[in-house]
């Protein structure tokens, strides 16, 4: 089984530090809580040169990007157990070394890094699993009869669950549904 793994916002907490870069340079006092549609920045009047730039700063302060949960080094391995998980994500070109550093710092353990161009939709790829915060990602990867999950965060909440999509709230969960869908023989596991 192929598992592909997200970065932002499912591995590292993001937002925490986009929004501490925001709110000094546009005065303002956003919170992570506060952002609750994936396009939030076109509410901020911002453009997607702008968004894109403070997200490229985030990286660049990389060490200071926390973990969305503890432990996460010893629970990608224990999902790695599961099947191969690979990093996929959006980032673009310019952060990719800091994110390599950021996993590292984490011991985070995987198999590919996997880039592609922010805003692609990542279900066409070939994996089994996805793990991902994205709407639009899990909706298409759902789409294409693949086991999506959505990892909890504010901007989407819209999101439904049925056959193929389920919520998680950390790793550990995540774990939890593979295993119980590979018991219940839905999902078969790659030598």
């Amino acid at each position: 089984m192929k598992i592909s793994l997200d970065v932002d916002s499912v591995l590292a907490n993001v937002m925490v530090v986009w929004n501490i870069i925001y709110n000094k340079e546009y005065d303002k006092k956003l919170k992570k809580e506060d952002i609750n549609a994936w396009d939030f920045w076109k509410k901020l009047n911002l453009n997607r040169k702008e968004f894109n730039d403070i997200f490229t700063k985030t990286w660049n302060q990389w060490n200071t990007i926390p973990p969305t949960e503890e432990n996460l080094g010893s629970k990608v391995k224990e999902l790695s157990n599961l099947g191969t998980v690979d990093i996929v994500t959006g980032r673009s070109k310019e952060t990719i070394s800091q994110v390599k550093e950021w996993l590292k710092q984490e011991n985070i353990v995987y198999n590919k890094f996997i880039r592609v161009s922010p805003y692609a939709l990542k279900g066409n790829l070939p994996y089994d699993v996805f793990i991902d915060d994205s709407p639009y990602n899990i909706i298409d990867a759902a789409k294409r009869n693949k086991f999506s999950l959505i990892y909890n965060q504010p901007w989407n909440q819209g999101i439904n669950t049925n056959q193929n999509i389920f919520r998680v709230n950390d790793i550990t969960e995540a774990i939890q549904i593979i295993k119980d869908l590979k018991k219940n023989s839905v999902i078969k596991l790659s030598p």
